[in-house]
């Protein structure tokens, strides 16, 4: 009884995300609504060794590349982080322990992930370190207006994403950066625009680095292309689940 209570359950979301994508495709929802709802149902019906759950595999080693990378390119505690798409904090619940208190904020889409991001920073003892989540509704970021970021991180947001949503991050983003500040993102390379075809809603979506590059430029932003880093081997892990 309870597999199919399941099953029942993930249906009845997969229903509504197909009736929000055809809205979407009409002019009458944004992406961001579609994406939002797969997210909350992905979270609630994940595996066990999943990119949601504090923890797990992947989780973990998600998590570390990501504060690897920034401190490897110059995170200091001292500096404030913005953390777009922070989910349940992956690379969050490092980030929070390793600046100084206050200097965390996560945003996120999906209130599912926010949820757990809170109750994580409570079972992880880590409420004085103030970290902020925050949910977010569209890609304008008018929740941290007036604030500046020495760090902007943004994981596995834009390989989900259509250029509308993209774009409208690229054209609020300088709104929240000092004159030193630096915006990491992650995207999937290809020669030209692409979003995977099938039957079913797909969520990913691939780039050429000279879209980027295009609104860099239009914005008044440098760009660079740099390495991506490797997902660490963690002590006492195997390799069993794969980053996204």
């Amino acid at each position: 009884m309870p597999l199919l209570k399941e099953v029942y359950y993930g249906m009845v979301k997969s229903i509504k995300i197909h009736r929000l994508h055809n809205l979407y495709l009409k002019g009458h929802a944004r992406f961001i609504q579609v994406y939002r709802e797969r997210m909350d149902r992905q979270i609630k019906l994940g595996p066990r060794d999943s990119r949601w759950k504090l923890g797990t595999t992947r989780w973990e080693r998600i998590g570390e590349m990501q504060f690897r990378f920034l401190v490897q390119h110059g995170l200091k505690p001292e500096h404030t982080l913005l953390d777009i798409g922070c989910g349940t904090l992956r690379g969050g619940i490092r980030f929070i322990r390793y600046l100084h208190p206050g200097n965390y904020t996560g945003i996120d889409i999906s209130p599912e992930a926010i949820k757990i991001a809170k109750q994580s920073v409570k079972e992880e003892g880590l409420d004085e370190l103030r970290p902020r989540l925050l949910l977010t509704m569209d890609s304008q970021l008018k929740e941290l207006s007036g604030e500046t970021f020495d760090f902007l991180l943004t994981y596995s947001v834009f390989s989900h994403l259509p250029p509308e949503e993209i774009e409208e991050i690229f054209q609020n983003i300088g709104k929240i950066m000092g004159e030193g500040s630096v915006f990491f993102f992650t995207f999937k390379p290809s020669d030209k625009l692409k979003r995977d075809k099938g039957r079913k809603v797909r969520f990913n979506f691939r780039y050429p680095f000279s879209y980027f590059q295009g609104l860099a430029r239009e914005h008044g932003l440098d760009i660079e292309l740099l390495e991506p880093p490797s997902c660490p081997q963690l002590p006492g892990k195997e390799e069993n689940g794969q980053g996204d």
